[in-house]
């Protein structure tokens, strides 16, 4: 079966972050913006697992999590630059 490219996944994972935290449709107020420094450590975590994988010959399973990685911190930047 096969998988969808990493940014797309990554790009779907930004969406739900930007309609759970900064929409409003969920919540009156957006989140604080610390939130983003806790999105950024998921993403360190996720990468480093997705570095893990890779460097242990698993580089077929390293997909998921570097889309998590790429995700989660890429909207944590933004986060904190734009929004």
């Amino acid at each position: 079966m096969r998988q969808p490219p990493v940014v797309v996944i990554a790009g779907a994972l930004a969406a739900v972050l930007y309609l759970m935290l900064d929409s409003g449709a969920f919540a009156p107020e957006p989140a604080p913006r610390a939130a983003s420094l806790s999105l950024a450590a998921l993403a360190g975590l996720f990468g480093l697992g997705a570095w893990a994988l890779s460097a242990t010959g698993q580089s077929g399973r390293s997909r998921w999590p570097a889309a998590i990685a790429v995700g989660a911190g890429g909207y944590a930047l933004v986060r904190l630059l734009v929004l």
